[in-house]
C-alpha cells in the first residue's frame, strides 16, 4: 500500500487543525456546531465510529455528548499517534485503519458513523460507503461533510483560480469551470488542496453512490461560513444526513 500522503505530512496538517479550531471566524465552527444539532441528543451511550478522524478533534468534541465509546481511524499512523496523545476522555480510542475497507471493525459493530472533511480525501468513496454500511447497525445514522462538491469544484491558483475577483481583489463569485471532472486534482499552491490534492465527485455521483450503497438520505446540509460577502451566499460545506436500511 502506498505510504498515505497526510502521515508525510502531518505536521503541516494538524497545524492546519489548530489553527482552524482556533480561529473564531474559521468555516469549520458552522460545520461542528451542526453535527452538535444532529447528533447530539441522539449520542448518549452510542457505540461511534469516527472515519478517517485525522488528529481527533471531532472524536474528542462528540464525546460532551455522553457517547458509550468512540473510536477514531485513519490511515496515517502519524495522525493517529497525534490523536492518542490528545485523547482527553477514556472513553476514546484510535487505531490505524483505511475507512475503505474498515478490515479492523466488527460487522454491525457500530451505532453511529461520522466523518468531518475527509471525503475528498478519499480515492474509492464507494469502498468507504460500502464498508461503513457492513459496520452500522440496520437503521443506525451515517454523518459525513466534505467541501461542498458543486462550488469547491476543481480549481488551479495560477491556470484556473476559484475565485472572480473585483478590481480591489474581494471575491465577487466562484469560478466553476470543472465541476464534471471527477478524480484526483491538486490546486497548485501551498494550502491544504496544493499540498495534498484532493478527489472530486457531483453531487450527483456522491448520492447515487450512497443510495447505492443501502443508505437513505434524512437531509443534507449546506453550512454558509460568513455573516456577509460572498461565503454568506454560497455554501462553502456539505454536511449529508443517511440512515443504514433496516
Amino acid at each position: 500500500m502506498p505510504r498515505p500522503v497526510y502521515n508525510d505530512a502531518a505536521p503541516f496538517y494538524v497545524a492546519f487543525v489548530d489553527r482552524m479550531l482556533a480561529d473564531p471566524d474559521s468555516f469549520w465552527h458552522p460545520l461542528l456546531q451542526r453535527y452538535d444539532e444532529l447528533l447530539g441528543p441522539d449520542l448518549p451511550g452510542q457505540r461511534v465510529l469516527d472515519l478517517a478522524c485525522g488528529e481527533g478533534h471531532l472524536a474528542r468534541r462528540l464525546c460532551a455528548f455522553g457517547p458509550g465509546s468512540v473510536l477514531g481511524i485513519d490511515l496515517a499512523p502519524a495522525l493517529i499517534q497525534v490523536a492518542a496523545e490528545r485523547a482527553d476522555d477514556p472513553r476514546l480510542s484510535f487505531r490505524v485503519d483505511d475507512a475503505q475497507t474498515l478490515a479492523t471493525v466488527p460487522d454491525a459493530s457500530v451505532d453511529v458513523a461520522v466523518s468531518k472533511l475527509a471525503l475528498m480525501d478519499v480515492a474509492d468513496h464507494r469502498a468507504l460507503f460500502q464498508a461503513t454500511a457492513r459496520v452500522l447497525v440496520p437503521g443506525s445514522r451515517f454523518l459525513f461533510s466534505l467541501l461542498h462538491p458543486c462550488f469547491e469544484a476543481p480549481f488551479h491558483e495560477e491556470r484556473a483560480p476559484r475565485f472572480l475577483l473585483d478590481e480591489a481583489g474581494e471575491r465577487l463569485a466562484y469560478r466553476i469551470q470543472t465541476y464534471a471532472q471527477e478524480g484526483p486534482w491538486q490546486s497548485g499552491g501551498s494550502g491544504v488542496r496544493g499540498r495534498l490534492g484532493a478527489h472530486h465527485r457531483t453531487l450527483s455521483t456522491l448520492v447515487n453512490d450512497l443510495l447505492a450503497a443501502d443508505f437513505t438520505l434524512r437531509g443534507l446540509h449546506e453550512l454558509f461560513s460568513a455573516p456577509s460577502g460572498l461565503l454568506a451566499q454560497v455554501p462553502q460545506t456539505l454536511l449529508l444526513d443517511a440512515e443504514r436500511r433496516p
